[in-house]
């Protein structure tokens, strides 16, 4: 299904969305990020539902700049930040919204360390994140066009049975929350977490 921006009608006589409940078999999800994915601006997917392209890009060299890095770890998305403000006749607005996403990486090699520096570079990259269960978040162009910050900082912590870990940020701005799919390589050894 392709992911379109909800597009704000005009006027107080407009349908309320679709609802759906189900009080014997509820659709419910569990939580935690485990898997973070960037690419370089620019290089959207053509079908982010696509397990081809995925696979495709995921396995590309390192010198290619289409190809998307998968980041594992341990994850959440707090709620987003909104500054709502009060209007004439005690009308209230909301601007759009501060989004996070917390990534904690638990792996710190050389190699992870060395993505973590060469982030530091305040880039602009393509994101996209998962939960374990399987839903990915981010359309074809990420969960921001034109994209988000990722920020990642190094803990060393003082006892010396705890990890060391990269503790990381994606941030965006945006009235609206991303697109939401399956995970296309969700039970592939490839792409699993």
């Amino acid at each position: 299904m392709p992911c379109e921006t909800p597009v704000c009608p005009d006027g107080c006589e407009v349908a309320l969305p679709d609802v759906e409940f189900d009080a014997c078999n509820p659709d419910v999800h569990f939580g935690q990020v485990s898997d973070v994915f960037i690419s370089n601006y620019g290089h959207p997917f053509t079908d982010v539902e696509d397990p081809a392209e995925w696979t495709s890009r995921l396995a590309l060299s390192s010198s290619d700049p289409d190809r998307v890095i998968q980041l594992q770890g341990i994850g959440d998305k707090p709620v987003a930040e909104e500054s709502i403000l009060e209007i004439s006749k005690g009308r209230k607005v909301s601007g759009p919204k501060n989004h996070t996403v917390n990534f904690r990486i638990d792996e710190v090699s050389d190699t992870n360390y060395e993505m973590m520096r060469k982030l530091e570079c305040q880039k602009l990259v393509l994101a996209w994140y998962k939960t374990y269960e399987g839903k990915l978040y981010g359309g074809n162009n990420g969960v921001h066009k034109p994209g988000v910050l990722i920020s990642f900082n190094h803990v060393i912590p003082e006892s010396s049975s705890e990890l060391e870990t990269l503790q990381g940020t994606l941030t965006w701005r945006s009235t609206f929350h991303p697109c939401r799919t399956d995970y296309p390589l969700q039970g592939d050894i490839t792409g699993e977490s």
